[in-house]
């Protein structure tokens, strides 16, 4: 059974190169990509995912806020929060409102790969 993966993030190329790594992965299944916090709330709850990247810049509602909210809703969905810098206090928040883990934007496809399947287990 392929874990199933979902991608909030706003800046389009980033989203669009994270679905294409996890599209083409073995054992995984792009379920859904979303563009803003308000879209993921809205449509994640019916459509759910083993793993949720949630980028913790997001315009408008923040990805920590965006998973504070879902995690509920929620409680088996792995969140990671993905960033471009080691933020140690938004990491924090992001970790108290619920998110198993953080990876930084710049990882490899690799570690990106390795990060959802560790998270899933």
């Amino acid at each position: 059974m392929p874990i199933l993966v979902s991608i909030v993030e706003d800046y389009a190329p980033v989203r669009k190169i994270m679905a294409e790594r996890i599209g083409q992965a073995p054992g995984m299944k792009l379920v859904g990509t979303y563009p803003d916090a308000e879209s993921a709330l809205e449509d994640l709850p019916r459509h759910p995912a083993d793993v949720v990247l949630m980028d913790i810049n997001l315009p408008g509602l923040c990805g920590i806020e965006c998973v504070r909210r879902l995690k509920p809703q929620l409680p088996a969905t792995q969140f990671v929060m993905m960033t471009v810098y080691m933020d140690a206090d938004r990491i924090f928040k992001a970790l108290a409102a619920g998110a198993t883990g953080y990876l930084l934007k710049r990882s490899s496809h690799t570690e990106l790969l390795q990060a959802i399947r560790e998270v899933a287990a």
